[in-house]
């Protein structure tokens, strides 16, 4: 089943409604700490004059020793020192227009932040961390901001959610199955076992030990009993004595989203 060409009505309405916004000083870019370039999107905005910041987020459950891409941001919401430092860095991104609003005798200029990434990257999450209250609608499933929303993180930010935009193309399966695992698309589009066996490929090259955590094995074992060695530890078993291929399925995406095991890096 082929992932690519998702979206592409809803790329360009949101990117209208992005380009509506003409007094923007600063964009930031979120991503995923776990696979940065999979998560990005050149293509969202057209940023001719504009500054970026790209903040990678959930480097809680990233195998941060691995990331090589020096051009972001790498933190978690979950550490309240990264908030100093996304400031400290809006602060110095802003210098030169801070240094001319002085200039003028204006003391408190005030900056708009347009804040964009892909559905449930953490955008609403990072401005809520930022701002210190629950001001945009937070939920862990693709597509839950709707509209353009402003919300005031000091007396000189002032940021902009946008809803989620994805891909006008996907130009691998490949990309597809990790932004899957990164609950950054709907988990229904494609079957579980495609992404699950990528996974799985993916770990027995770079994170062979890290499945020990999940089931033990002595040897390299294949997919399927791999799948079938977790369902009988985790006594996903039917009436029939059968395996149940879809709670162990669900259990392992469940897991590999979720970072229960072992950080990841998708990208090494």
């Amino acid at each position: 089943m082929s992932v690519i060409n998702w979206y592409p009505g809803h790329m360009a309405r949101a990117s209208k409604k992005i380009q509506d916004i003409k007094t923007v000083d600063v964009i930031i870019e979120v991503v995923d700490a776990r696979a940065i370039e999979a998560s990005s999107n050149s293509e969202i905005v057209d940023t001719k004059n504009k500054s970026v910041i790209k903040i990678a987020l959930k480097s809680d459950i990233a195998d941060t020793s691995t990331i090589t891409n020096g051009n972001c941001l790498i933190g978690s919401i979950k550490d309240k020192s990264f908030r100093n430092i996304i400031i400290s860095t809006l602060n110095t991104t802003m210098k030169d227009k801070f240094e001319r609003a002085k200039a003028k005798g204006i003391l408190k200029p005030k900056f708009l932040v347009l804040v964009v990434g892909l559905p449930n990257v953490g955008k609403s999450s990072l401005i809520n961390y930022l701002v210190g209250s629950s001001k945009a609608v937070v939920q862990n499933k693709p597509g839950v901001t709707r509209s353009n929303s402003l919300v005031k993180i000091n007396d000189f930010f002032y940021l902009y959610d946008t809803p989620g935009i994805m891909f006008k193309k996907i130009d691998k399966d490949e990309t597809g199955f990790v932004l899957c695992l990164l609950n950054l698309i709907n988990k229904n589009i494609i079957p579980y076992e495609q992404v699950l066996e990528f996974a799985f490929n993916f770990y027995k090259i770079h994170y062979m030990k890290q499945l020990t955590n999940i089931v033990d094995f002595q040897n390299s074992p294949s997919f399927s009993e791999f799948t079938d060695l977790v369902a009988k530890k985790y006594g996903f078993i039917t009436k029939n004595n059968e395996i149940d291929k879809d709670r162990t399925e669900q259990f392992l995406f469940n897991g590999f989203v979720n970072g229960t095991w072992f950080k990841v890096n998708y990208e090494r």
